[in-house]
């Protein structure tokens, strides 16, 4: 599993209706990828918003790097953001918690059907 995490602050006078349309568009297209696992967002007291987004490989990571609508979105970002970064991760080692208990397992599949990410498929579609 590779994991992409981005952090953004938006800008004040940015188009909100847009950049949504925008961001629903590109999530539609990374799902479509069969080796997409999962995404979520977290907001920070200072306004910050965290991305964690998930894929099988590394591969599949850079495809959709590449991938046109990706690009031309990226062009976009000045319009929405005051900052955007990005760190690329390649995941090491997983374990999960679980009712006290350590468990060595693969966490792919916990975040597939994590309600959360399931929340946002259906906004999606």
């Amino acid at each position: 599993m590779v994991i992409c995490l981005y952090g953004l602050r938006r800008r004040d006078d940015a188009d909100e209706q847009e950049e949504s349309e925008l961001f629903l568009d590109l999530l539609a297209k990374a799902r479509a990828d069969p080796e997409f696992i999962g995404y979520h967002t977290y907001e920070s007291e200072d306004g910050e918003e965290l991305g964690v987004i998930r894929f099988e490989t590394r591969a599949a990571l850079e495809a959709w790097r590449d991938h046109p609508a990706h690009r031309a979105a990226w062009e976009r970002t000045r319009e929405f953001y005051t900052e955007f970064w990005v760190q690329n991760c390649e995941m090491f080692r997983e374990y999960i918690w679980r009712e006290g208990q350590h468990i060595e397992e693969s966490l792919g599949e916990r975040f597939r059907s994590d309600p959360a990410n399931l929340a946002t498929q259906s906004d999606v579609g």
